[in-house]
């Protein structure tokens, strides 16, 4: 059985929500104005389905030991995976930022607040060999 865990992302979502709500307005201004609309519209649909393709919906552990980031529309990015075995080291920069240590590399994850210790013992219990930073 899978757990889930909320992603926060923070002030990405803020950001191109303005982004999108200013193409909107000139969407609605051409639109007012008799001008023609249809490329500012295109551009207006693009935000949107970038804006959704790129925001993290969730981090789910599966039963074969995977971390996997999992977006809202699948549409320009697959799931990614991340193995347990893999991970050799936790650190919790923020209040829900979580970065993992890999093999080769790390990576920032941002996680709900509320979920964000649930996740470190659940990686630790299923990997006992990961180092979580100011714990010796």
């Amino acid at each position: 059985m899978e757990k889930r865990y909320k992603a926060d992302n923070g002030l990405g979502n803020l950001f191109w929500g303005i982004v999108s709500l200013f193409l909107l307005g000139v969407v609605i201004y051409r639109f007012r104005h008799g001008e023609r609309i249809w490329m500012d519209f295109i551009y207006f649909a693009f935000a949107i389905v970038f804006i959704l393709s790129t925001t993290i919906k969730e981090y789910a552990v599966t039963e074969r030991n995977f971390l996997e980031i999992r977006f809202v529309l699948k549409l320009f990015s697959k799931n990614r995976r991340i193995a347990i075995g893999d991970i050799i080291g936790l650190q919790k920069i923020k209040k829900n930022q979580l970065r993992i240590d890999k093999v080769r590399g790390f990576e920032v994850l941002g996680v709900n607040e509320a979920d964000i210790d649930g996740l470190i013992a659940e990686l630790k219990g299923r990997n006992p060999r990961i180092r979580i930073a100011g714990e010796e």
